[in-house]
């Protein structure tokens, strides 16, 4: 028992270790499955809409095609090409064995072969082509010929981590392969059913489970070997002179020392950038002078409750920074909520009694509806975001596609912007660089009449390539880091009217 006592705090820490040690792969796995779970759902409701659409987009050219191979077909079929991200090749073969393509009205550039019926998914007049369970080709079948169309692969949506996963999906009881593998090992992480009523299996490396919790399951690690070192040394958590985190934040709301930063957003013109809004950025003033970032305080901001009261007060701190300044016309301010801060059934009116109690117009405010928690009651944030919007505040949908159900808030809820995350910028411009997942996104915000706001832009050629596939307001540390109010509105509003730059 002596050996015991003298010997406990080491135990507790070697125990700890070895704890966090086994853990990790079952902590791994299950924070790949939930995020997963999450991911392939939003994706699946984007990639089967985007499909339909595609294959929508090709029967109506097979109707509109003389079958002639003449200038108005190819023309035609080259418009279709380039409206549509799925379509990586477009030709005609007419019966009586002449042929045109996209690139060449003589002659299409590749033979039209004929497939064995295992290989093939026939609905009426249209055939689906496999080629090793993968889509290929599709056919028309019109009485002047064929109508052919080539896929191209999509990018699986671990940006950056090429074959990490792939997915099988029940097309008509034929099992359909979703992106590439190697010949590296995966394992099964979700089998189930998608949003859609189509059957899905995902399989995933370990590359892949890396690259999507790889430094979440290194925190835990660290955070089990931590825990067990304070209880080593015997740390007691109710001390009177004990402050826990939660207390911290507490104090810190109720001495107002979370501050707003501001970040620009910018919109091209006349070959310059205007600043035409920014976000607000909360930051914890520590007592040494330092400023905690928000990732380290939000998080538990939203668990403990207190995250509707920082939203409170940081916009009561916005309004006061700016009603003496004179804002060039339709400028905002962006802030994040919750779900949960939207769902309250007095929101609105008290930010609408906020805006009106300093003499702002309504329109000065925007809300981005953060994805880090879910919406409980989508009825009551309906109802709240219409009355907003009446008034003229404009709400956009924050990191849209990595977190919960994006798409269908965009179906249910008034939003009228979308923020496109970091994590689809940051490879434009490199070498392994393939746009079918942002060109998805910005495909499905053309078709549903939404803004687009791009974030985390870093280099020039992103802000390039962004603005030529029709971006319109772009936001990133290529233009400007998040900063107090007195040093943004120096820089971008008080220096210069027009604030461009």
């Amino acid at each position: 028992m002596h050996w015991l006592k003298k010997h406990l705090k080491a135990l507790i820490i070697i125990t700890a270790i070895l704890i966090a040690y086994f853990s990790q792969v079952t902590m791994s796995d299950w924070l790949v499955k939930k995020k997963i779970r999450k991911d392939i759902t939003a994706f699946s409701q984007l990639y089967t809409s985007l499909y339909r659409q595609s294959f929508e987009q090709m029967r109506e050219l097979s109707e509109q095609l003389m079958f002639i191979c003449d200038r108005s077909d190819i023309e035609l079929m080259s418009q279709a090409k380039m409206r549509n991200i799925f379509v990586d090749y477009v030709d005609l073969h007419l019966e009586n064995s002449q042929s045109c393509s996209i690139y060449n009205n003589n002659r299409a550039d590749r033979k039209l072969m004929m497939f064995p019926e295992s290989e093939q998914l026939n609905f009426d007049n249209m055939s689906i082509i496999l080629s090793k369970n993968q889509f290929k080709e599709m056919h028309f079948n019109r009485n002047g010929g064929i109508l052919r169309f080539a896929f191209q692969q999509p990018r699986n949506f671990l940006t950056n981590c090429d074959h990490c996963l792939f997915i099988i999906v029940d097309v008509n009881g034929r099992n359909i392969q979703l992106y590439s593998q190697t010949n590296e090992p995966y394992k099964e992480i979700y089998n189930g059913t998608l949003n859609n009523g189509i059957g899905a299996k995902l399989y995933i490396n370990e590359r892949g489970v890396e690259f999507l919790v790889g430094n979440l399951v290194k925190f835990f690690a660290i955070l089990v070997v931590l825990l067990g070192v304070l209880l080593a040394v015997g740390i007691e958590l109710n001390q009177p002179d004990y402050k826990g985190l939660n207390s911290l934040l507490n104090d810190a709301i109720e001495s107002n020392v979370l501050i707003p930063f501001y970040q620009p957003i910018v919109m091209p013109e006349g070959g310059k950038y205007k600043v035409v809004g920014a976000e607000v950025l909360v930051r914890w003033l520590a007592e040494n002078g330092e400023y905690i970032p928000p990732s380290s305080f939000i998080p538990i901001a939203e668990q403990n409750g207190t995250i509707d009261r920082i939203t409170d007060q940081l916009i009561d701190n916005v309004l006061a920074d700016i009603q003496m300044l004179n804002l060039p016309e339709n400028f905002f301010m962006s802030v994040n909520v919750s779900p949960s801060y939207l769902e309250k059934t007095d929101t609105a009116d008290k930010l609408l009694n906020k805006i009106a109690a300093v003499g702002l117009d309504p329109h000065v405010l925007s809300l981005e509806i953060t994805e880090r928690t879910k919406f409980s009651d989508l009825h009551k944030a309906a109802a709240c975001i219409e009355t907003l919007t009446a008034k003229g505040i404009s709400i956009k949908l924050d990191d849209c596609g990595t977190g919960y159900g994006a798409f269908s808030y965009l179906h249910i809820l008034n939003i009228d912007t979308i923020k496109i995350d970091r994590m689809f910028i940051t490879s434009i411009g490199l070498a392994d660089f393939k746009n079918n997942i942002l060109g998805a996104i910005l495909a499905f915000a053309r078709e549903s009449n939404l803004h687009v706001v791009a974030e985390g832009i870093e280099t020039k050629v992103q802000a390039d390539y962004l603005i030529k596939n029709g971006v319109e307001m772009l936001q990133g540390s290529y233009f400007a880091d998040p900063v107090p109010f007195e040093s943004f509105k120096f820089k971008q509003i008080t220096t210069n009217k027009d604030s461009i730059f």
